[in-house]
């Protein structure tokens, strides 16, 4: 898709022999991958690749050309800078020739974990106490037990143990141990997180985030379920809801650990073994004190301080933390402050008065400015924070915030759990909350808001606009929402930006909405947006899309209602959705040109004619296209704009058999061509590959792709890359060099399945396919068919279902199965007729001949 604002970006490189429409697609999101909590290499491609690499006597280049693979991703690859994904490995095994022993050591055998990740937060240093409940846990494990939850009130330690048990039974789970919190009963402003983002971000820690997720939650699961099937993986689920919102995270094989907390009982759970926990015992409490202010306090003081505390674990933290914190207290001292608030602390609801005592006391000890900045983190939508948040917040400088909130962490009041993010326990944030509604005016509080969003726009806008260049929104956005602070260097940078604080931002979007603050709901879903390219979760785009769409609405601001429309249309479009999205992409249109904006209006009915051409509408197509070059005469932006949507027209052209005409287009578009779009003349190159081909100069046309795809991996532009292997592929096919194709089109289609970009796999397995067939192989062929027609028939591709449906009876005609051959047959001949592609009447008449 090609709508990127007021003016239009570079689409990527577009293959028209196989039919496959590149504009637009999805580029794999950079690496590496963004992974919360430390993760450990579990293999060293630097150690392995160059060797066998320079043994071949191939330059990078050379093994560029021959694999598929990037020039620059060989070079990240050989220089550590990027974590290869097993199936690039093996393709790079294949085209060095490896022999068993070796491919397997370069390609982990094809299930290389690559990414083992360590996201245990620390344990407390004087846990004590709990023997029984431990040895409890741990005989469970001994006894195979595969999920194990703990259940009890707010504060009473259930994580604290949880980690605990964690950190001792690491070795026996080697693959990784990941901790989520599930945000069960977090009183944040910003919506729980769904299973389809917590399974995508389990998904991100296991290394598998240079595959875009499916947005269907049975197929999220089943993909979660494959990534830990043979991974001995240990899992916290912390603060969980309810069992159900377990049960979706629960494994499919034995191997794995599940250890589960929640205030509620989760027992339901098949298999659990179930933990409940209470407040410990007052003497047992009163050593987890002694324990955490060594020396400080007598054996009655510290029995004194427990049971103030009600025994709760998180108030004994913190009444610790104020000792450490004033070396001259005595514990009296202490005992004064812990005095019960009644009414006060019954407003404040916090669900138990040992807590409430706790945290007040801590809280009247901080001095003005640390009270307010306590006070206003409880505002966070969010989980955390980082510095430039805290000091917008409070008003203050960066320099002031940070070591505030480090005072906060001794405390413990804040804790982090990565360097430069703070966030506070569940009962800590609702204190915040509630001390702000009683200490401070809901104006101050609005704007401390405020300038909490201001942030987030001015780093959205600026990564959105380094994310994707040259769309005029996020530009317009970077200017407007300009708070002084820094940018980024390079998209790298700014796509790590969004993956530590996309919880945050869509989290604000949300409270944006519910409080009314529409304007700022639009500009924080907008920018946003912006990383739809990037994002795995595809849900998540579309919720937050939906607000932009209805906050445009109620605003009645038909400028922001036509955007809002286009990057819905285009979201729908990625989904397979291509009527939806075609509708809303129409509804855009008639905004942007009753608003005057003529080239955005032109450049989003090239996106309909996108729709429409993988759908298999070729003519009509074509006369949308036709109709956004009219437009494009109107708008200063003309050149630009006509040689994109010239170069789109050329697919559904040479699908319609229009060869001149096609030629003509491009010919056209490359007169307009800025003398530097090297990126935008190879598209061209490849299109006029695919003509020599159509006319009969199969070498000349398999030369002209061969430059082609050099181009492509210099450029590193994944769907150019997976499109020109294609038109490889056919080229090899019709020279009947038959292994070289089967080669081609599988190095294509395993370009395509690690983006999952569907549009390109459909395409790709029926190339694959026919060449498996072409060389005696019809069974692995009806394999791949049959994905390539599912695949087609979920995103409403009519042209690939008929080749998909023509390569089956070409496969079944090899296995003597005359009956199958027929079937398929007439099925091809009605999808191409409703194509109106020359295919039908060859169908036709091969159909006649029975």
């Amino acid at each position: 898709m090609i709508d990127r604002g007021r003016v239009g970006g570079r689409p990527h490189p577009t293959a028209v022999g196989t039919g496959i429409p590149v504009d637009g697609q999805r580029p794999g999101p950079a690496r590496p991958p963004y992974h919360c909590g430390m993760a450990d290499r579990a293999f060293d491609t630097r150690n392995s690749l160059r060797p066998h690499r320079l043994r071949a006597m191939m330059t990078q280049e050379e093994l560029a050309l021959k694999s598929g693979v990037g020039t620059r991703t060989i070079r990240d690859i050989e220089s550590g800078k990027v974590r290869p994904q097993p199936k690039t490995l093996r393709l790079l095994a294949r085209a060095l020739g490896l022999e068993a022993d070796d491919r397997a050591r370069l390609a982990g055998a094809s299930d290389l974990i690559a990414v083992v990740p360590r996201e245990l937060p620390m344990a407390l240093a004087a846990f004590t106490g709990r023997e029984g409940q431990l040895d409890a846990l741990f005989a469970a494990v001994d006894d195979g037990a595969a999920v194990i939850t703990v259940h009890g009130m707010a504060g009473v330690g259930k994580t604290s143990l949880a980690v605990r048990v964690a950190h001792a039974l690491a070795p026996r789970y080697p693959d990784g141990q990941l901790f989520v919190d599930l945000h069960g009963f977090t009183h944040s402003t910003g919506p729980r997180p769904s299973i389809e983002s917590v399974l995508t971000r389990v998904l991100r820690s296991l290394g598998l985030s240079d595959r875009p997720l499916p947005a269907d939650i049975d197929e999220l699961t089943a993909r979660y379920r494959s990534a830990i099937a043979d991974r001995r993986i240990l899992l916290v689920l912390d603060n969980a809801a309810s069992a159900e919102q377990v049960d979706a995270l629960l494994p499919g094989t034995p191997g794995s650990l599940i250890l589960a907390t929640s205030r509620r009982d989760l027992s339901s759970l098949t298999g659990a073994y179930s933990v409940p926990l209470e407040p410990p015992p007052v003497r047992e409490a009163a050593a987890m004190l002694s324990a955490a202010v060594a020396g400080r306090v007598t054996e009655a003081e510290a029995v004194a301080v427990a049971e103030r505390c009600g025994r709760l674990p998180l108030a004994l933290g913190l009444a610790a933390a104020r000792l450490r914190s004033r070396p001259l207290w005595r514990v009296e001292d202490l005992l004064k402050r812990l005095v019960d608030e009644g009414r006060l602390f019954e407003e404040f609801d916090l669900g138990h008065r040992g807590v409430a005592g706790a945290l007040h006391a801590s809280y009247l000890e901080l001095d003005t400015d640390h009270r307010r900045m306590l006070r206003r983190l409880g505002l966070v939508p969010g989980d955390d924070l980082d510095v430039h948040a805290a000091a917008a917040l409070c008003e203050v400088s960066e320099e002031r915030a940070a070591p505030m909130l480090e005072s906060l962490v001794d405390v413990h009041l804040a804790e982090t759990r990565s360097p430069g993010r703070y966030r506070l326990h569940d009962l800590v944030r609702l204190f915040a909350a509630k001390v702000a509604a009683v200490e401070e005016t809901e104006s101050d509080l609005d704007d401390a808001v405020l300038r909490l969003n201001r942030v987030y726009l001015h780093f959205a806008y600026r990564a959105a606009a380094r994310a994707t260049p040259n769309v005029p929104r996020f530009i317009a956005g970077e200017t407007a929402y300009d708070s002084g602070l820094p940018g980024f260097a390079d998209r790298d940078s700014a796509l790590s930006w969004f993956r530590t604080e996309r919880g945050n931002l869509e989290s604000a979007v949300a409270a944006a909405e519910r409080t009314g603050r529409l304007e700022l709901a639009w500009h924080l879903a907008t920018a946003f947006s912006g990383f739809f390219m990037y994002d795995l979760d595809l849900g998540a785009q579309a919720t937050v899309n939906e607000i932009a769409l209805t906050s445009a609405r109620r605003l009645g601001d038909a400028w922001k209602e036509a955007y809002a429309l286009g990057d819905a249309g285009r979201q729908l479009g990625l989904e397979g959705r291509h009527r939806d999205g075609i509708r809303y992409l129409e509804q855009a249109v008639a905004l942007k040109r009753d608003l005057g904006e003529t080239g955005d209006a032109a450049l989003t009915f090239a996106n309909i004619g996108v729709l429409h051409r993988r759908s298999g509408r070729f003519a009509e197509a074509l006369t949308v296209y036709e109709t956004a070059l009219t437009l494009v005469e109107e708008t200063a932006a003309a050149p630009a704009v006509s040689a994109i949507v010239s170069i789109n027209m050329v697919a559904p052209l040479v699908r319609l058999g229009r060869l001149d005409d096609a030629e003509l287009r491009l010919a056209e578009a490359e007169a307009l061509l800025r003398p530097d779009d090297d990126h935008d003349r190879t598209r061209i190159e490849v299109f006029r590959g695919v003509l020599l081909r159509e006319r009969g100069d199969l070498a000349g046309a398999e030369s002209m792709h061969t430059t082609c795809l050099a181009a492509c991996l210099r450029e590193s532009v994944p769907a150019g890359i997976t499109a020109t292997l294609c038109e490889l592929g056919e080229d090899l096919l019709r020279l009947d060099r038959r292994a070289e194709a089967v080669e081609r089109f599988g190095q294509a289609v395993g370009w395509a399945e690690e983006r999952a970009d569907r549009s390109l796999e459909r395409a790709a397995r029926n190339g694959l396919g026919r060449a498996l067939t072409a060389s005696g192989r019809p069974e692995e062929a009806i394999g791949h068919l049959e994905q390539a027609a599912a695949l087609a028939e979920s995103h409403e591709d009519t042209y690939e279902l008929a080749r998909a449906h023509h390569g089956l009876a070409d496969a079944h005609r090899l296995r003597g199965d005359t009956d199958a051959e027929r079937r398929y047959l007439r099925r091809a001949a009605r999808g191409y007729a409703a194509c109106d592609v020359p295919e039908a009447a060859a169908v036709t008449e091969r159909l006649d001949r029975f």
